[in-house]
């Protein structure tokens, strides 16, 4: 089972980016289960989402306390916080354009983009949760495509102009294509 945990703040996407996750894995093929949990439902308080996949049911349930994924959508949170329960093999994938002041380990597992600056350029607002999760499937090439990644913000944003999904899914293609 692959378990990834989401932080960042309400109007980030960090709900969002679970279930078009999940929905993108489900499409692979995947068993999946996506969740979020936040106090506080107003833009700007934190918020933590989790999802699981899996090729045989999922039967666990509950916050995903050993994450092998962990996506940070705002890099002002508390990193402590936010690390609890990774390993030395957790994929950390940063939101950032500030990878000097966090203090980082030296780990290929941290890997840092400006997705902020990515999606103003492309969506025209900073919510980079497509960004992220097109250098995530770009990660996981081998279980997720990039295409069932498009389709799941097609269905995710639907009720959205045809303009917000096409840069949604560009800004995806962007973050696919980045690093790693």
């Amino acid at each position: 089972m692959l378990e990834i945990r989401v932080h960042g703040r309400g109007g980030a996407g960090v709900k969002s980016c679970a279930e078009i996750f999940g929905k993108a894995a489900f499409l692979s093929g995947f068993k999946t289960q996506d969740f979020s949990l936040y106090g506080a439902e107003r833009r700007g308080a934190p918020l933590v989402s989790f999802v699981r996949i899996d090729k045989e049911p999922i039967l666990e349930r509950g916050y995903v306390t050993r994450p092998d994924i962990i996506i940070v959508l705002d890099d002002s949170l508390d990193f402590k916080h936010m690390l609890n329960g990774s390993t030395e093999h957790t994929l950390v994938l940063i939101n950032t354009s500030r990878r000097d002041k966090l203090k980082l380990k030296n780990s290929k597992n941290f890997i840092c983009v400006d997705a902020t600056s990515i999606a103003l350029e492309t969506i025209g607002k900073p919510i980079p949760n497509t960004v992220m999760l097109g250098l995530l499937v770009k990660r996981l090439k081998d279980k997720i495509t990039l295409e069932n990644l498009e389709k799941a913000i097609e269905e995710k944003l639907e009720k959205y102009p045809e303009k917000v999904i096409q840069a949604n899914k560009q800004a995806a293609k962007i973050g696919y294509g980045r690093f790693i």
